[in-house]
Formats: structure tokens, C-alpha cells, sequence
């Protein structure tokens, strides 16, 4: 690596600093907006607040990183380009392809700063700042599902209201059902505890069903053997976008050994291998633009423009995200279309002007 790889890289590099501050503070904002209501709900105060708003932070970061690193990048090297300095830098003889090698050194840092935030500070932040919300306002950490998490093995199928630290669940449906489909038992609880691959049920009221009638009972406690680990209940209440690679990965294999459908799951792990690569070639993307029609434009004017084309980037990954399991598309294909296409649009770009 020489002088001006080292040059190049550390002022894009403090540039995407510079726009990940700005972009940080106006999400804190946005939460804090969100947030403002519940202030003064059992022990949720300011501190408590600001708390849970530095803690996810990284998550949110983590989802804007790639348009992030596109401002950053436009904002570094038309800069340079204003300059005139990468004009120098060319007439010396620099390819268009070396510079692209000096640009690709910063999207690789960059890459790999979106993998410890995507695999570790965002969903560790994310569990962290959940717990401490629910704890000040309810004062235990409870993850509650919308229309319930529901959950199955083999023919038992089970419906969770939420969750609580310890293996614990608050609101319990169990069915229970025949191999040719037809139900066999019900059993609702309003807690249970999973312990050692076994559902222990308290106060529990089923009722069973079969030819000769039915029967119900209201035992103090009852045990049901599931296949279901505490760690994959953690897994299972939160959302894909939230979860690290390995999660994902765990809890499609679960998944799959009870024959559910995963795509969701399998998406957001395409999307977590793609993102890094994303934010690679949204850095280098910003290059021809130092040669084109932002070379002399402010800085004012570079933002706007990185601005509205991360806005149509994020759109249309998102689009595609969300539409490509629904037309029946790989979730590989779905999660990576984006990136690859502007990959080749840059590579074409960067061909003309060399």
C-alpha cells in the first residue's frame, strides 16, 4: 500500500465518519421522538432513554450503512476531484483501475466494519436496549409477539404470547393433532417454563378430543416433552432483520427439522452476507462521479446527489427484497440482484472513463 492508497482511503474513510455522525444523531432523534411517550412509565426516565436510544443505535447504523458509505465516498473524492488532486493523480499515470484498487481498500474497511456491527454491536444492542426498556417500564423483560409466536414439532403446535428471561412464556395455546390432522388435545396456560427439552405447564386447562367425547381437566401442573430450546425461543421473538448470521442460521435449521417454512429467515441471511459487499461497491460506485459533472459541484450539491441515488438504491433493494419471495425468487437471488447490477453498471462505467 502506498502514499496515495493510505491518502485516499483514510480521507474516505473520515469523510463516512463524518456522515455516519450526522446520520446517527438524526436516527437518536427519531427514536427519541418515538420514545417521548412512554417517558414516565414505571422507572422509564431520560437516562433510561438515552440509554436504550445509544444502544440501538448500531442496529439502526447498520441498515443505512450502505448509503453511508456511498455519502461518505462522494463526499471524500469529490473533494479530492475539486481539487483537482485526483486529476493530478491520473496525469502521473494512475489507471482508472488503480484508483478503483485505493477506493476498494476503504470499501474493504468499510465492509468490514458493517460485519462487526451487522454480527455482533447490532443485535447484541438490540437485546441489550429491548431488556433495559421492558425492565424500567415493567419492571421484568418480557418480549411480547403480535398475534402470537407461534411455534411447531412434529404434531404438536404451540402459541406464545411472549417471552420472559429464563425460558419463561407468558400466554400458552398447545394443539395437538393426529397424523392424518385431526386435533387431539388443546391446552391453554397462562405460563410455562422450558426446561431440559420439556414444556412444564402451570395451571394448565385442556380439553381431549376423540370418538367417544371429550375431557377436560384443570391439573396444578403438567409437563409436555417438546423439542424447543430456550435459545431458540430467544430466536424465534425477534425479528430477522435483527438477527446475527449464526442466529439465523440456527434457527433455520430448526425450522426446517419441523417442515416451516423459512424464506423470511433465509432472506435476511443473504441479506446479512450481501450487505458487507454492498457497502464495497457502493464505495467504489461513487468514483466516475469524481470525473463527471460532481467534479466542480459543492459539497452541498455532492450530498444531495449521493442522497437521492442511496434513496433509490435502498428502495429498489428493498423492493426487490421483499417482492422476490413472493414471485417465488431464490433468496439468494433476491437479496443480492441489487448489488450485482450496480457492480456491473460501475465496472461499465469505470471501462469508458479509463
Amino acid at each position: 500500500m502506498n502514499l496515495i492508497d493510505r491518502y485516499i482511503s483514510r480521507t474516505i474513510l473520515a469523510a463516512t465518519g463524518v456522515v455516519a455522525l450526522v446520520v446517527g444523531a438524526l436516527v437518536m432523534l427519531s427514536v427519541f421522538i418515538g420514545e417521548a411517550d412512554n417517558i414516565g412509565d414505571g422507572n422509564y426516565g431520560l437516562l433510561q432513554v438515552f440509554a436504550y436510544m445509544f444502544l440501538r443505535l448500531p442496529g439502526h447504523l447498520y441498515l443505512v450503512l450502505p448509503v453511508v458509505a456511498l455519502l461518505g465516498s462522494l463526499l471524500a473524492l469529490g473533494a479530492l476531484a475539486a481539487g483537482s488532486e485526483l486529476i493530478v493523480i491520473r496525469s502521473a499515470g494512475v489507471s482508472m483501475v488503480r484508483l478503483a484498487g485505493a477506493v476498494s481498500l476503504a470499501g474493504i474497511i468499510l465492509a468490514l466494519i458493517a460485519v462487526a456491527v451487522g454480527e455482533y454491536l447490532g443485535p447484541a444492542g438490540v437485546r441489550a436496549g429491548d431488556s433495559l426498556r421492558d425492565q424500567a417500564r415493567h419492571g421484568e423483560a418480557t418480549a411480547s409477539i403480535d398475534n402470537g409466536l407461534w411455534l411447531r414439532q412434529d404434531n404438536t403446535i404451540v402459541r406464545i404470547d411472549g417471552t420472559l428471561p429464563g425460558g419463561r412464556i407468558d400466554g400458552l395455546n398447545v394443539y395437538q393433532v393426529t397424523d392424518d390432522g385431526r386435533l387431539e388435545r388443546t391446552l391453554t396456560a397462562p405460563k410455562a417454563t422450558l426446561r431440559d427439552h420439556q414444556l412444564i405447564v402451570t395451571d394448565p386447562s385442556f380439553t381431549r378430543i376423540s370418538t367417544d367425547g371429550t375431557e377436560t381437566g384443570n391439573p396444578d401442573q403438567l409437563t409436555l416433552d417438546v423439542d424447543i430450546d430456550s435459545d431458540v425461543l430467544d430466536l424465534a421473538v425477534t425479528q430477522p432483520s435483527e438477527l446475527s448470521t449464526p442466529g439465523l442460521w440456527r434457527y433455520i435449521g430448526y425450522l426446517q427439522r419441523n417442515d416451516i417454512d423459512a424464506a423470511d429467515y433465509r432472506l435476511a441471511l443473504w441479506r446479512n452476507i450481501v450487505n458487507p459487499i454492498t457497502v464495497w461497491v457502493l464505495a467504489v460506485f461513487a468514483l466516475p462521479f469524481a470525473f463527471g459533472s460532481l467534479r466542480s459541484a459543492s459539497a452541498g450539491q455532492r450530498l444531495f446527489v449521493g442522497g437521492l441515488i442511496g434513496m433509490v438504491f435502498f428502495l429498489v433493494n428493498e423492493i426487490v427484497a421483499s417482492t422476490g419471495p413472493v414471485y417465488g425468487v431464490a433468496p439468494w437471488l433476491a437479496a443480492s440482484l441489487p448489488t450485482a447490477l450496480l457492480a456491473v453498471a460501475t465496472a461499465v462505467w469505470m471501462r469508458r472513463l479509463n
